[in-house]
C-alpha cells in the first residue's frame, strides 16, 4: 500500500481564478489529490503518511504551456524555423527543452507547430519512460500553402522537405496530410487562416487557407478525434476560423466584438498574443532586427487591440489559455512565465484570472479538464510549490528560487521534498531565502 503526502501549512492557489487559501493543507494519495483541507483538520498523526511542513508556502496547479514550439532553437524567421538546424539538432534541443519545463511549474503543454513531427516523438519518449518531461499533447507539422489563393506558387512546394512541413496544394491534399499527421500521433492539427507580418507567403490581414480549405482540414481532424487550431490574426482570418469550426484560435489579435461573441457562444479557446510581438518590438534590434523592419510591422497596431479585447474575452466566460510563440530569439524558452506577468502588468488582468489561463484552461486544451488544472479532491497531483503566492505576485513564477517544488502525478520532478521534512526543515519562510532546491526524491 503507497504512502500518502500532506502538503501541510500551505498557502492554497486552487486555479479557479480567486484568492488563494492560507492556513490549508494538501493530502496526496498516488497521483491523486485526497483532500483540501484547512491545517487544523489535517490528518498530522495518521499512520503511513509523509507530511512536508511548507510553512506557508504556496500550493498551485500544475501549469500547461498551450502555445508552443518545442523545437524552435531561437529562431529569427521562417527560414531558419526550417533550415538553420539539422533534425537531430532539433530534436535534442527539443528535449531539452521537454525536461526544463516542470522545473519551471509546467507540467505539460500543447504543441503548436511541430517541425519533422517532433511533438510526437517527445511524447511517445515519454510514455515509454526513456525522457522525462511533462504530459504532452502533440501537434502536427504546420500544414500550410504556398501564399494566399491569389497568388499560389506550386515552386514553393518543391523547396520545403514533406518531413519539416506539409504544404498542401488541393483540398484532397489537405485531408490526406491532416490523416497522416493524426496517424503519427498527433492529437491537435495546426492551420493557417492567415498570414502574419513576419511570413514570406502572407501578412497579418491576408488570408493564406481558403474557407473551404480550413473546413475540409477541420472535418478531417474532427472525424479522427483530433482538435485543431488555426494561427488567426486578421480579422478575416478569425471569422473563417470561426466558421470553419476550429478548437483553438490562436493570437485573435484583430478580432471584433462580433468575432468575440461568436468565438464565446461557441467555447472556442483562444490563446492571444502579447508577448511575442511585444518582445519582437521592444528587443528585436538586439537580435539583428533593424529599425526599418520593425516599422514595417503592424505589430503595434496588433499588441493595442489585443490589450483591448482581452478584458472582453474575459467579461464574455471565452476560455483563454496562455502560451505565445516561445522558441524565437526574442522569447526564448524557459521564459514562460514572463508572459503571464505582462497580462498583469501591461493588459492589467488579475493575477488570479491569469493564473486560471496557465492552470484550468490549459488542462481543459489539453484535454484533462476534469482530471487536472485545479487544486481539487480527485484531480491528479500535478502541483507546484512557491516561495510566495502568485496570485498576489506573479513575478514568483518567473524568480530565482521562486518555485522549490515540483509534483507530477504526485511524483516529484523538480526540487526535493527533503528540506519539508519534519526534523530537517531548512527552507526559509515565503519571502525569504530559500534554500537551494535538492535533488529529486
Amino acid at each position: 500500500m503507497s504512502r500518502k503526502t500532506l502538503l501541510h501549512r500551505a498557502t492554497v492557489q486552487e486555479g479557479l481564478g480567486r484568492a488563494s487559501l492560507p492556513r490549508h493543507s494538501v493530502l496526496i494519495d498516488g497521483d491523486r489529490i485526497e483532500a483540501v483541507l484547512p491545517e487544523g483538520l489535517a490528518p498530522l498523526n495518521a499512520p503511513g503518511i509523509d507530511v512536508l511542513d511548507l510553512d506557508g508556502r504556496t500550493v498551485m496547479p500544475g501549469m500547461t504551456l498551450g502555445h508552443t514550439h518545442i523545437a524552435y532553437l531561437n529562431v529569427l524567421d521562417g527560414r531558419e524555423m526550417l533550415f538553420k538546424y539539422s533534425v537531430p539538432d532539433l530534436t535534442l534541443a527539443a528535449a531539452r527543452n521537454a525536461e526544463n519545463l516542470p522545473a519551471l511549474g509546467y507540467t505539460a503543454f500543447v504543441g503548436a507547430g511541430s517541425v519533422s513531427g517532433i511533438d510526437m516523438a517527445l511524447r511517445r519518449a515519454v510514455d515509454r519512460g526513456e525522457l522525462r518531461g511533462p504530459r504532452i499533447t502533440p501537434c502536427s507539422r504546420d500544414l500550410m500553402v504556398s501564399g494566399p489563393p491569389e497568388r499560389r506558387n506550386p515552386e514553393v512546394k518543391k523547396r520545403i522537405p514533406t518531413d519539416l512541413m506539409r504544404l498542401a496544394e488541393t483540398p484532397e491534399e489537405m485531408a490526406e496530410y491532416v490523416t497522416t499527421e493524426i496517424a503519427q500521433g498527433a492529437e491537435i492539427v495546426k492551420v493557417f487562416s492567415s498570414g502574419d507580418d513576419t511570413f514570406p507567403n502572407g501578412r497579418s490581414h491576408e488570408l493564406l487557407f481558403t474557407p473551404e480549405e480550413l473546413k475540409i482540414a477541420a472535418r478531417t481532424a474532427h472525424e479522427h478525434g483530433a482538435l485543431i487550431r488555426a494561427h488567426s490574426r486578421g480579422l478575416d482570418g478569425i471569422r473563417n476560423a470561426i466558421a470553419a469550426g476550429v478548437d483553438v484560435i490562436d493570437h485573435a489579435t484583430y478580432a471584433d466584438d462580433e468575432a468575440l461573441h461568436a468565438i464565446a457562444e461557441r467555447g472556442i479557446f483562444v490563446v492571444p498574443s502579447l508577448y511575442q510581438p511585444h518582445m519582437l518590438l521592444t528587443t528585436g534590434t538586439r537580435h539583428g532586427k533593424t529599425t526599418e523592419y520593425l516599422e514595417t510591422l503592424e505589430f503595434e497596431a496588433e499588441v493595442a487591440n489585443t490589450l483591448r479585447i482581452l478584458p472582453i474575452m474575459v467579461e464574455l466566460g471565452i476560455p483563454v489559455v496562455a502560451g505565445d510563440d516561445f522558441g524565437f530569439a526574442w522569447t526564448p524558452h524557459g521564459t514562460y512565465a514572463k508572459e503571464l506577468e505582462l497580462y498583469v502588468e501591461m493588459a492589467g488582468i488579475p493575477a488570479p484570472t491569469v493564473l486560471t489561463w496557465a492552470t484550468a484552461n490549459g488542462a481543459r486544451l489539453a484535454g484533462r479538464g476534469d482530471d487536472a488544472g485545479t487544486v481539487q479532491a480527485g484531480r491528479l497531483a500535478d502541483l507546484v510549490v512557491t516561495n510566495g503566492d502568485p496570485a498576489e505576485d506573479i513575478s514568483v513564477l518567473s524568480r530565482p528560487g521562486g518555485i522549490e517544488l515540483v509534483l507530477l502525478g504526485g511524483t516529484p520532478v523538480a526540487g526535493g521534498t527533503e528540506p519539508f521534512r519534519t526534523g530537517t526543515r531548512r527552507h526559509a519562510r515565503p519571502g525569504g531565502t530559500p534554500a537551494p532546491a535538492g535533488a529529486v526524491r
